[in-house]
């Protein structure tokens, strides 16, 4: 478990509620491989889970669930994906009629690096993750996000950790992530963690065609 799991489960839970009228019959659980606290708080008679570990999903390979679902589910994976726009479309299609999906974006707190980055690429070094060679590649970003009191105290923190006043956090952020997606949310919502290791979590919700 780690140690932001019983802060931003809640999170996720809450964006869930904002905007789900009828609890999912069925939902796909995208880089998990088993139940978990969050997984277990999401009722529903129809669950499957896809990881790279379980050997029947890669977010960067030309990947088909084995059906449409109520609610798809993923966090804390999505940067991993090279072409997240092309992620967040496959999300969509194997979204019932009026299905949403979750999906979560991170930034900061790169604990397995002693140089730290608001994204993934600063000065030569790549960031990766559970494995050599897993890097991490995407963000979501949209110019609202300036104005997000949680972006803004992250933004402080990070300005403590070696960034300058000079740049501006969209600027880093153009700068240091390799791909950056945008799309239309039915919630979007941030949650900023550990001022001495700055952490931010971006979580939004899409819905799928009616």
């Amino acid at each position: 478990m780690g140690k932001s799991d019983s802060i931003i489960f809640p999170e996720y839970i809450h964006a869930l509620s904002k905007t789900l009228i009828e609890k999912p019959k069925s939902i796909a659980f995208l880089g998990f491989n088993s139940e978990n606290d969050l997984t277990r708080s999401i009722p529903s008679s129809k669950r499957a889970f896809f990881d790279l570990s379980l050997g029947n999903w890669d977010i960067n390979k030309d990947w088909f669930l084995d059906e449409k679902y109520d609610l798809i589910v993923c966090t804390r994976c999505a940067y991993f994906s090279k072409d997240p726009s092309l992620f967040v479309e496959k999300c969509m299609n194997h979204l019932n009629k009026g299905g949403y999906a979750l999906i979560d974006w991170g930034l900061g707190d790169h604990w397995r690096f002693d140089d730290f980055k608001i994204w993934w690429v600063k000065n030569g070094e790549h960031e990766f993750a559970y494995s050599d060679q897993n890097f991490l590649h995407s963000c979501f970003w949209n110019a609202s996000l300036n104005r997000d009191p949680n972006v803004i105290e992250f933004w402080n923190h990070c300005l403590k950790k070696g960034y300058s006043r000079d740049q501006t956090l969209e600027s880093v952020v153009r700068e240091e992530v390799p791909s950056i997606v945008d799309y239309d949310c039915c919630y979007l919502s941030t949650k900023f963690l550990w001022p001495e290791s700055p952490q931010l979590y971006i979580i939004t919700l899409i819905k799928g065609e009616d």
